[in-house]
């Protein structure tokens, strides 16, 4: 095939165009952009649930890490908590309970506060439609922190504190579990797989 010089090209016109692999119709352009429409569609909400994910998890090992950060304080001889505040979206470590002697009031001596809106992924409290880990024995509880003393787990300087469980869930799907057991003050993970609930 030969190569065409500006005058073919301008006797030819689109013709000429086409002859040497130069432009699209307006066909060819209308189906690339409807498969780049629906790979799009399709590749979104795939995409924010991998985001989702990834935000639950940064978060939980975030809550994990503080957890073993309280024990590691209490050994000072001081109690330290964690207190969740569902209705802020956040949780702090706190290395003591403030002149009115309770946990999880505003005059709390506080570490550190997590704020579960600025992780991304659309995080909050509660298991939602996930429902609760069978067979814990815990409280129910509509937002999802089973843990007492005003949703404050506690550590205690012999290192024992308060069983519960906290529920924290994405809104592009996906859900995971803090549960504190009593007698070692140890933690499990779980996340939900889509049919229940699975120790990480």
């Amino acid at each position: 095939m030969g190569v065409l010089s500006r005058p073919d090209l301008r006797c030819n016109g689109t013709r000429g165009l086409a002859k040497c692999g130069r432009g699209f119709t307006l066909l060819e352009l209308l189906i690339t952009l409807t498969i780049f429409i629906i790979l799009g569609a399709i590749a979104t909400p795939l995409f924010a649930s991998f985001y989702g994910t990834c935000c639950l998890k940064a978060v939980m090992w975030e809550l994990a890490g503080m957890v073993r950060e309280a024990k590691q304080c209490a050994l000072s001889e001081k109690y330290y908590a964690i207190s969740f505040d569902p209705a802020k979206g956040s949780f702090s470590l706190l290395s003591g309970r403030g002149d009115d002697g309770k946990w999880n009031t505003p005059d709390d001596e506080v570490v550190r506060t997590v704020w579960l809106k600025e992780k991304g992924g659309g995080l909050c409290f509660g298991y939602g439609s996930y429902g609760k880990i069978p067979g814990l024995g815990y409280a129910d509880s509509d937002d999802g922190i089973t843990f007492p003393n005003n949703n404050t787990l506690i550590c205690n300087p012999d290192l024992t504190g308060n069983a519960g469980t906290v529920y924290i869930r994405s809104s592009h799907g996906g859900a995971m579990a803090l549960t504190m057991n009593s007698t070692d003050f140890g933690y499990t993970l779980r996340r939900w797989d889509g049919s229940g609930w699975v120790i990480m």
